[in-house]
Order: C-alpha cells, then structure tokens, then sequence
C-alpha cells in the first residue's frame, strides 16, 4: 500500500496559531449561518472530476477489502452500508455493478438527490465500459426508483441524528470516506454500528486525521491539535473535526466487540515539521507517541466477532 509523505516547509508555529484560530472562529460562524453545504472541496457539477473520485473511491475501498479479507470478490451478494455517502449515488451504483446485493447509504443532509442528470448520464457511460458484464438498464431503473422513493436496491435514509438504529437489515459491509472524523459521538456511532452489522461483517473506512480548513492544511497540517479543548468546544460545529485519533477508534471498536482491528497510514508527516510543531499541540496531543501523531489520513479496517 502507497503511503504519501506531506512535507510543509517554514513552520510558524505563532503565526500558524493565529491564522488557526482565527479560521475555527470564522468556520463556527459560516456553520451558522449557512449551514452545511458540500462535503467536498469541489461542485457535483463539476461532472468528469466528480466520476473520478467515485471511482478513486471505490477503488481504494476494494483494494484494502480484498488485503483484509483475502478475497477477490468480496462484494459478492453482500449488503453494503456507506456512512456519509456525499452528494449523489455514484459509489453506490459502482458498489452494485461490483456485485454488492443492496447499498444502504445514511447521511445528515439530504444531498444526494440534487445530482445533475449529465453526471448519471456520463457515469453509467463509463460503468459500461469498465465492467462489461454490469446489467446497466437494471442499473438506471434501481436509480429511478431511488429517486422516487420507491423500494429499490439503493436505500437512501436522511436523518438528522444520523441514528444507525433506523437502519432494518443486517449488513456485510460498511464503507465510509472522511465521514469518521466528523461524528460527534463516535462511540454511540460505533455502539449503533455493531448492532447492524452481521457477525463476521467487514468495516472499512476512511478516516482524515489532519486539520481540513484549505490553505492552512498544507502548510500546517496538525493545526487542529493546537487548541486547548475549552477554544476547540466553544467553536465547534456540527461537523467539525472531532479529534479521536488512530488508536482510540481501534480501543472503541474493540471495546464494542470488533476484532483483527488493522490501521494502515495512507499519508503521514515529515519528522522533522513533527518535532518542530510537537511542542506548540494541545498537551493531550503533544504526549502521544509521535508515531501516532504522525499520521494524518489512515485507512481502518475491523471485523464483528
């Protein structure tokens, strides 16, 4: 597996922390007022690039499947859940050409029924061309439905508790791409998870650990860590980083009855921003093994025993 390095250069610790706190400030306020809009830094209009990442997606999550449970169709008949699916149904609609039984996808915001036609249009062009053997017209009526709310292979449930309890059916699979960090209560989402998941059902997520605010990201991308927890709560949003690292998703999951818990690094830091930033981080952060502190997107991967 490929892990990327990120290498900021001319760390300011002092003007960092200013800029940081400022861009928290100006965030909770945004939050406030506009609400949440999209999860991802460009437009679902933005058709072709849109696509890609769908992909990008699906590929990645089937790549770390297939590692974690030796197999190479480990979608086959399965129930997939995805938690934070996004803005349309281009995963789901992969998933299913991949030969997953049904898709569920629970989300907060009901975003994805405002995807353009021309974004389905040029998907099932390219799930044709990519596999083959897909039923494509199966596929454009199971979409169909989908948007007329009617029963169908996609099940797209919008809840703003985003309870895992509405959820009926017992499922194989759970995917999500950067939903993780952003719970608010990660331990009741996983305690809600087990108790849908089926015993020997796979999760495999996503989780983006490094500060999110563009600009700032890149060139300082442990930002979030600063903050004592008093500015970090006063700010905080619906949505905002939650700052549960690694090794605490692996204690929760096995807390609540996973087991085989894998974390693999996708993108880590540079040692050397590490130690020039470690001793300006909260104290909770700053006493973690840099080991841990180092990694700044990990790919989680567990199963219910």
């Amino acid at each position: 597996m490929n892990i990327k390095t990120v290498k900021p250069e001319d760390v300011k610790n002092i003007r960092y922390h200013l800029i940081g706190a400022v861009f928290i400030i100006l965030n909770y306020l945004r939050h406030s007022f506009f609400g949440y809009k999209t999860p991802r830094t460009f437009s679902i209009n933005e058709i072709e690039r849109s696509i890609d990442y769908d992909f990008k997606v699906v590929d990645s999550w089937i790549e770390y499947l297939r590692f974690y449970s030796n197999d190479e169709k480990p979608l086959t008949n399965k129930i997939v859940l995805e938690l934070g699916p996004g803005p349309d149904f281009g995963v789901g609609l992969i998933l299913l050409a991949l030969g997953a039984k049904k898709y569920i996808a629970l989300d907060v915001n009901k975003l994805a029924f405002s995807s353009p036609v021309e974004f389905y249009d040029k998907l099932f062009e390219r799930l044709k061309k990519r596999y083959t053997n897909c039923n494509i017209e199966h596929l454009k009526e199971t979409l169909s439905k989908c948007h007329k709310r009617e029963y169908t292979e996609i099940n797209y449930i919008v809840d703003k508790g985003f309870a895992i309890s509405k959820i009926k059916e017992k499922v194989d699979v759970v995917f999500s791409q950067a939903a993780f960090e952003h719970f608010t209560d990660v331990e009741r989402t996983l305690m809600e998870l087990s108790n849908v998941v089926n015993r020997g059902g796979v999760l495999v997520t996503l989780i983006d650990l490094k500060t999110h605010t563009s600009w700032i990201r890149d060139r300082d991308p442990l930002n979030i860590y600063r903050y004592s927890d008093w500015f970090w709560n006063t700010f905080k949003f619906k949505g905002s980083p939650n700052r549960v690292r690694a090794f605490e998703y692996k204690d929760m999951l096995e807390k609540k009855g996973w087991v085989d818990v894998i974390i693999e690094p996708v993108i880590v830091v540079e040692e050397e921003y590490l130690k020039r930033v470690k001793l300006r981080l909260n104290k909770k952060f700053r006493n973690l093994d840099s080991s841990e502190m180092k990694m700044l997107g990990v790919m989680l991967m567990a199963r219910k025993k």
